[in-house]
């Protein structure tokens, strides 16, 4: 640094570790852990925990297997309490944060970099009867697609409608970082603003939300996904449109006192 310019830096760092001691509730059944808020609380788990069932591919119908606890594969509606598992929590593990700023005379320059890590997110799927899905047209059709094909079967009613959401292949990497915010600015001379009365002046012009970095395959903003009704999943419900990312923002300002 030199006396007309000077770098400054901010980082924060938050570690998060939990898990449920004691909740005193009863499960009977498999949906009892796949609610459609998206995570469910089960002692000895992390708060927040996502569970589900593993996923088998289709039959020669078009229907989704899963394997059971034993290995064995078996349409989805019949699972049993067993047959679900821990598949990660909502919450991120590493909140993160850093911000730079430089000043040279006049002139200020700051950017903030947040990040937030070890986390996951489901996504959104056609599940067997929501046409409106965008993977609507990836579903099994006639019989050979259960070969490539992992969306079951169209259907006005079918067991899928309220499992499939559930499924280990639907859960994502939520992991990301994002540039949240660029500004500069520009202080004017006391020399200059005192002739109008005023004790300082600044423009500036700021930036938000200009780019992300995200886990592969990821196409949805996380930072949405995270916030959005707490990781809703279910039946009617599509992520994929629903979780609007964050657009890019642009602001002039001027900001001044007497």
């Amino acid at each position: 640094m030199t006396r007309n310019f000077k770098w400054n830096i901010n980082y924060n760092f938050a570690y998060n570790h939990n898990k449920v001691k004691e909740y005193n509730v009863t499960r009977s059944y498999a949906s009892s852990y796949t609610p459609s808020t998206g995570s469910v609380t089960v002692a000895g788990y992390p708060a927040n925990s996502i569970w589900g069932y593993k996923f088998a591919g289709l039959n020669e119908e078009g229907a989704t297997m899963i394997y059971n606890s034993k290995g064995d594969k078996i349409l989805i509606g019949d699972a049993e309490i067993e047959d679900v598992y821990y598949q990660g929590s909502l919450r991120p593990k590493f909140d993160m944060s850093m911000t730079q700023s430089f000043s040279y005379k006049n002139w200020d320059l700051s950017f903030m970099l947040i990040a937030k890590l070890g986390h996951k997110y489901r996504k959104d799927a056609f599940s067997g009867s929501n046409y409106s899905n965008r993977h609507v047209g990836e579903r099994w059709q006639k019989p050979g697609d259960e070969k490539t094909a992992i969306y079951p079967v169209l259907k006005s009613w079918n067991m899928d409608l309220f499992d499939f959401p559930y499924l280990d292949i639907l859960v994502g990497n939520a992991s990301y970082m994002k540039l949240r915010d660029v500004t500069l600015a520009y202080t004017f001379d006391r020399s200059l603003i005192s002739k109008i009365h005023l004790n300082n002046a600044r423009v500036y012009f700021q930036m938000r939300n200009l780019f992300r970095i995200t886990a592969k395959g990821v196409d949805i903003d996380p930072e949405i996904a995270e916030v959005n009704e707490t990781g809703y999943s279910g039946p009617t419900y599509d992520q994929g449109y629903t979780s609007l990312p964050l657009r890019p923002e642009f602001y002039i300002g001027l900001s001044f006192s007497f």
